[in-house]
């Protein structure tokens, strides 16, 4: 903590992802999880993301969406990373203008005491979310899906070459 020209305090206000990857944030968020959105608009985040969540990067978020059918809920500093990058493109790059405009309909927010995240209203009614919700762990980042979305895709079979595309990762 230190003391500016002014007088005012500094404060530690979240995780940088240098402090994330301190705290053991080597790993991926993984797992399927059902969780539910209330009244309000908050998402329960399922415990064990939680608490990896709070572990590696702090309580603090970035919700967005890149597709219609599913929200992304990124660490801050995971999300402050890629902000970077994509800023650092040319902005007259039309998927760079496009990523931006979708990234101004997200919102940062904090995970409370009780584990909850608001959504922003205008995400949850684009994605078609609310109450029960699958919560994916995909890496670096949480996907939320309506339950029936999930269903549907779980349903869904691979094609035979999709199936010999993914046999070459596992050798």
């Amino acid at each position: 903590m230190g003391v500016d020209k002014s007088g005012a305090k500094w404060t530690k206000v979240g995780h940088s992802l240098w402090q994330a990857k301190m705290n053991g944030a080597t790993g991926f968020f993984r797992g399927s999880f059902q969780a539910s959105i209330d009244d309000k608009g908050r998402l329960k985040l399922p415990a064990r993301l939680r608490e990896q969540l709070a572990q590696w990067y702090g309580n603090q978020v970035f919700i967005t969406s890149f597709d219609p059918s599913e929200l992304r809920v990124y660490p801050l500093p995971v999300w402050e990373e890629f902000e970077r990058r994509f800023l650092s493109q040319p902005s007259l790059n039309p998927l760079v203008q496009r990523l931006m405009e979708h990234a101004n309909y997200g919102q940062e927010e904090e995970v409370d005491s009780q584990g909850r995240v608001l959504i922003p209203a205008l995400l949850r009614e684009a994605v078609g979310i609310n109450g029960e919700v699958v919560v994916s762990g995909r890496g670096k980042f949480f996907g939320v899906v309506a339950r029936e979305r999930a269903r549907a895709e779980l349903a869904r079979a691979f094609t035979p070459e999709e199936l010999q595309q993914l046999s070459a990762l596992e050798q």
